[in-house]
C-alpha cells in the first residue's frame, strides 16, 4: 500500500515538472508586423463605411496574399502636417509599427499654408520614423491651383525632395486617375467615393508590396 502511494507521488511530481518545462519551454506566439497608416480624412474614410476605406481593402489584401500583417490606421479627418508631427512620437510608442504609410499635407494645401512649413513637418515625422527603425512610404499630393502655379508646383516637389533626400518609397499622387473622374469623387468634390478607394489602393500596393518584401528578408 505505501508503496503504492510512494509511486503515485513520483509521478505526480514528475507531471508537474513536465507540466512546468512545457510552459516555460513554448515560446509566446510573436505579433504579427504593424502596418501604420499615418493620414488625414483622405485614408479616413471620410463620408464613407469605414468598412469600404483603403486601409480596410489593404487588410484584405495583404490576407490574400498571405502576408500577416496587421493594419492600424491612425489618419484623421482635418489633419495637418503640423498636427501629425504633434501626436507622431506618442503615435509610434504606443502602436509600435515596422512599417508607416505617411500621408499629410493635403489639408496644408487646401489652406494655403507654407509648403516650407509643410517640408520641415514631414521631415520631422520621416526623420522621427527611421530613427525608431521604421520604414517610410511617403504618400505624395497635389492640389489645385487656386493659390497660383507656384505655389502649386512647390507643393508637388516638397514631396519629391524629401523622397529623394532619404530615399524612400514615394507615390507621386495618391489619388492618380481617380481626382478627375466625377463618378469617383463625392458630392463635396475632394473626397473619393466608395468606387474610389480600390484605386486608391492600387496606387499605393506596389510600392508597399516592395517595401514589406525588403523588410521581410
Amino acid at each position: 500500500m505505501l508503496f503504492r502511494l510512494f509511486l503515485k507521488l513520483i509521478n505526480s511530481v514528475i507531471s508537474l515538472c513536465l507540466a512546468s518545462f512545457v510552459a516555460w519551454s513554448t515560446p509566446a506566439l510573436a505579433e504579427n508586423p504593424k502596418i501604420l497608416i499615418y493620414g488625414d480624412s483622405l485614408s479616413a474614410a471620410y463620408g464613407i463605411p469605414q468598412q469600404q476605406g483603403w486601409a480596410v481593402l489593404l487588410k484584405k489584401k495583404l490576407e490574400q496574399e498571405n502576408l500577416h500583417f496587421d493594419v492600424i490606421n491612425a489618419s484623421i479627418s482635418g489633419e495637418t502636417t503640423s498636427g501629425g508631427m504633434v501626436r507622431l512620437n506618442r503615435t509610434l510608442e504606443h502602436t509600435k509599427p515596422q512599417i508607416i504609410i505617411l500621408e499629410l499635407g493635403a489639408n496644408d494645401g487646401l489652406r494655403g499654408l507654407p509648403v516650407k512649413n509643410m517640408h520641415d513637418n514631414l521631415d520631422a515625422m520621416i526623420q522621427l520614423s527611421k530613427k525608431s527603425g521604421i520604414k517610410v512610404l511617403l504618400v505624395g499630393m497635389r492640389i489645385p491651383p487656386n493659390y497660383g502655379p507656384k505655389y502649386t508646383e512647390d507643393f508637388h516637389q516638397a514631396y519629391i525632395k524629401l523622397a529623394g533626400q532619404h530615399k524612400i518609397p514615394f507615390i507621386p499622387f495618391m489619388l492618380e486617375n481617380i481626382a478627375a473622374k466625377p463618378a469617383l469623387i463625392q458630392q463635396d468634390g475632394l473626397h473619393p467615393n466608395m468606387l474610389g478607394q480600390p484605386l486608391i489602393l492600387e496606387n499605393i500596393w506596389p510600392e508597399l508590396q516592395r517595401l514589406i518584401k525588403s523588410k521581410t528578408r
